[in-house]
């Protein structure tokens, strides 16, 4: 976040996720379709960086959040997932690099 705005980063991965799971049940009311996420992929394509960071993670399908946020040089990595924001060692792992683990609520109340 700097100077107040929250600019998103992301990777091939994280847009591979995305293509994956727009079709869930969960996910149909927002009528998403897959020329949107071919449109939206179209237009992020040459800001997405291929990463590969993989610290030791409780879930290891958060990989792609931890590497893209590594190499978009995030500064905090904003999710309610409890099993990065519970995980000690990779919130040290991410200190180390300049990247804090916050809640939705903690980001927003830091602005």
């Amino acid at each position: 976040m700097r100077n107040g705005a929250i600019a998103a980063v992301g990777s091939w991965e994280l847009a591979e996720e995305l293509a994956s799971v727009v079709g869930r049940p969960k996910l149909r009311r927002y009528e998403i379709s897959e020329e949107d996420v071919r449109d939206l992929l179209v237009l992020l394509a040459r800001d997405l960086p291929d990463v590969d960071v993989t610290p030791e993670l409780r879930d290891p399908r958060d990989a792609p959040v931890v590497a893209a946020a590594i190499a978009g040089h995030a500064e905090a990595i904003i999710t309610g997932d409890r099993d990065l924001l519970e995980d000690d060692d990779l919130g040290a792992w991410l200190s180390e690099r300049g990247v804090k683990l916050m809640t939705p609520a903690e980001a927003l109340e830091s602005v």
